[in-house]
């Protein structure tokens, strides 16, 4: 059996951001524009433009753009908007470790790690790099 999951980043129970989201960001920080973000993730030009400005108008700016000429338009992420996705990746991240057994149990006292075998009050989880 696995565990499977679904997360999302709410902000005042709005959704901000969530798998797709951030698979929307990182496309845009790479292909350097919201028209190759689209296509490389084979979504409508439309709907990722939709998207971004529904996650606009919940946390302010995430992608900032210079309209095209003839070699077209750039996007990239703003500072907020690199923080989101980092945020949400984090997040992911610690739930796919968690559901996969990718961890120890012990504690950290005074910046040193105790296995399970020592534990008592104050367990915490500790993820493995």
């Amino acid at each position: 059996m696995e565990i499977k999951f679904r997360m999302w980043i709410e902000k005042n129970g709005e959704h901000v951001i969530g798998k797709g989201g951030a698979r929307i960001l990182r496309a845009i920080e790479k292909g350097g524009s919201i028209s190759a973000a689209s296509k490389s993730l084979g979504m409508s030009y439309r709907y990722v433009w939709g998207y971004i400005k529904r996650m606009e108008k919940i946390v302010g700016k995430v992608v900032s753009s210079s309209k095209g000429g003839s070699k077209g338009g750039k996007s990239a992420l703003t500072d907020n908007g690199k923080e989101i996705v980092e945020f949400y990746e984090f997040y992911e991240n610690l739930m796919t470790k968690l559901t996969s057994g990718d961890f120890v149990r012990g504690k950290v006292e005074k910046g040193k790690v105790f296995p399970e075998k020592e534990l008592e009050d104050g367990e915490v989880i500790i993820l493995k790099v």
